[in-house]
């Protein structure tokens, strides 16, 4: 009886021939296209969403920033390029934590001051307009 369980598991668990087991999607398939925003007029992913409203229903005047730009203008990362500290070690991660919690305050602060509902690094429009871009703003605040 012990024999015919194992077997059975076995064959269970197995592959036929030629067909692989692979949670993987094809090399060739095209990335899927995220949009939290269906039925609004903006398409965004809301792991984007920097700070303020991140229901995109509720997005009335939103802006956009070049995040990376603005990490890469925070006197932690220059440190660590300088310093050639690796990101992954203690130091490099407290040192990036610290820069995109100044970025995230320079963003909240010119999103008040200018009067937006939120920050986001990537969000655009349905209809091709531009979304405002405060990455220089934000520069300027840190």
């Amino acid at each position: 009886m012990f024999h015919f369980i194992v077997i059975l598991a076995l064959g269970f668990f197995s592959a036929p021939a030629g067909l692989s087991l692979s949670l993987d999607a094809p090399a060739s398939a095209p990335a899927p296209v995220v949009d939290d925003g269906r039925g609004t007029p903006y398409v965004v992913n809301k792991s984007d969403n920097i700070c303020g409203l991140d229901q995109p229903r509720q997005l009335t005047s939103p802006a956009v920033v070049d995040y990376t730009s603005l990490v890469a203008a925070t006197s932690e990362y220059q440190q660590i390029q300088k310093e050639k500290i690796d990101p992954n070690s203690s130091k490099g991660i407290t040192l990036m934590t610290k820069a995109r919690a100044r970025v995230l305050t320079a963003c909240e602060s010119v999103r008040s001051a200018n009067g937006h509902c939120s920050v986001w690094k990537e969000i655009r429009r349905r209809d091709k307009k531009a979304v405002t871009d405060i990455t220089d703003a934000v520069k300027r605040q840190l």
